[in-house]
């Protein structure tokens, strides 16, 4: 089962990879040449990336459309679906499936996301051709049983639980709510508790259904495959998936988040003494690459300030960060965990963001920033999963599959005035500070036992 995690800078950092390089310029030219497409006679493209660490082979089927596609009531349904995919197809029972697991070493995974979702397999290379006829089974002829179905409502159920009586987990949960209320993003990838209870296994079967249409689907695969193993996967996904028909499937419009309500506060007996808040606000889609690599590159220096000001001199929180949340379109995300001093807490935080350097301090810290950038955001292509994830990402956010090799030149190429202006414009808290004398808009969540902690 897969639960909701707040992003919080990791992930913020994983949102543009980059490969490490001292010649950013040339990365591009010296790799992509790893890439090659063949396209299924239905229109379904596969994407093929040489990788040579290892012999695991990565194949990632991408669904097109995400969450808005569903029903915010029916919240999670597409991950419910997908879930379903692996218990079981005409062919393969669900102990078999169970079994060549263990012995082959491999395994299957689905992720509904806001925009789209993914499902797949990681392999050794010599079990490929088998994996990729349980894989193609489970997408085609899969078993649906009640039973399953069930068992499976029953984790999610527990999981939903779970996330309620967390503070991090109910904190994460209602301030998706509050974010995304009235628009898309409204239907959550996971389950809720509104929606765990309302999902049948009649949903399922119609939603699998619209799932099947070609101009939804294209897929990934990573691996050290030879020319000959190329066409032998292209040739097996053109006879399991090519006479898939496309449907009239067009992905969805959507709109610019905006940011307006009072805080949200919310109670929870688990909390203890501690408090809990986000601070959601607007910040630049990770496809505009020229407003978001300064925004995260300015980002980082909040960072540092919270914990050298918040968490270490003042001693008044467990961490202090930001992040981000959604899908094509986002918010920042500033976090509070574990507050331990409600009293000032907000200014105390607005004091350390509004520390930012000018931008001779910046261009004096520039460097060491972006390096910590790219070598945060590098370990991410380590393995083939996670070269396989950023084909993905750079497909579905840039329709450009080799879009991620330019990020080490783009991030090189940001200016200390471009970092203070993204400053300017998403975080400063002070008028004199701020663009156009206004900060942006702070949206605060606050979570704790008794109502000691206040944000405004």
């Amino acid at each position: 089962m897969r639960k909701f995690a707040y992003a919080g800078m990791a992930a913020l950092l994983l949102a543009l990879v980059a490969c490490a390089s001292d010649k950013a310029a040339s990365y591009y030219d010296s790799n992509v040449a790893d890439f090659s497409t063949e396209t299924l006679s239905n229109g379904i493209p596969v994407v093929f990336k040489q990788n040579g660490s290892g012999k695991i082979l990565v194949l990632r089927m991408v669904i097109d459309g995400g969450t808005p596609l569903v029903p915010a009531e029916k919240s999670g349904l597409e991950d419910v679906t997908l879930e379903m995919l692996q218990y079981g197809s005409g062919r393969y029972s669900y102990a078999e499936i169970q079994r060549l697991k263990y012995e082959q070493s491999f395994s299957i995974s689905a992720r509904a996301g806001y925009d789209y979702s993914v499902y797949g397999f990681r392999c050794i290379e010599k079990y490929a051709d088998g994996v990729l006829d349980i894989f193609a089974d489970s997408v085609l002829d899969p078993l649906f049983g009640a039973d399953d179905f069930a068992k499976v409502m029953a984790e999610y159920a527990e999981d939903v639980q779970r996330t309620l009586t967390d503070p991090s987990g109910l904190l994460s949960a209602t301030t998706r709510a509050a974010a995304f209320a009235h628009h898309p993003y409204a239907s959550q990838p996971s389950p809720t508790r509104d929606s765990v209870g309302a999902i049948t296994l009649d949903d399922v079967k119609l939603h699998y259904q619209t799932l099947l249409d070609a101009r939804r689907l294209s897929f990934v695969v990573a691996g050290d495959i030879s020319a000959a193993g190329r066409k032998k996967i292209a040739e097996k996904l053109e006879a399991a998936f090519g006479s898939i028909p496309a449907g009239g499937f067009v992905r969805p419009e959507i709109p610019a988040l905006t940011v307006s309500g009072a805080t949200v506060y919310e109670r929870l007996e688990q909390a203890g003494e501690a408090g809990y808040a986000f601070g959601y606000y607007v910040c630049p889609d990770r496809n505009d690459s020229a407003a978001y690599i300064p925004y995260a590159l300015a980002s980082m220096f909040i960072e540092d300030a919270l914990f050298a000001q918040v968490r270490e001199r003042y001693g008044a929180v467990y961490s202090a960060g930001n992040g981000i949340m959604g899908g094509r379109k986002l918010f920042g995300v500033l976090s509070v965990y574990r507050a331990s001093k409600p009293d000032d807490l907000q200014r105390r935080i607005y004091d350390a963001i509004d520390s930012f350097p000018d931008e001779a301090g910046v261009a004096e810290r520039l460097d060491q920033y972006k390096n910590k950038y790219i070598t945060t955001v590098f370990a991410s292509a380590q393995d083939t999963a996670g070269v396989a994830g950023n084909v993905v990402s750079s497909l579905q956010l840039y329709g450009d599959p080799t879009a991620y090799l330019r990020r080490t030149e783009q991030i090189q190429a940001v200016t200390a005035a471009q970092v203070l202006a993204a400053y300017q414009t998403y975080f400063a808290r002070s008028p004199d500070r701020a663009t156009g004398g206004t900060p942006n808009p702070i949206r605060w969540v606050v979570l704790d036992r008794d109502g000691r902690y206040h944000f405004d």
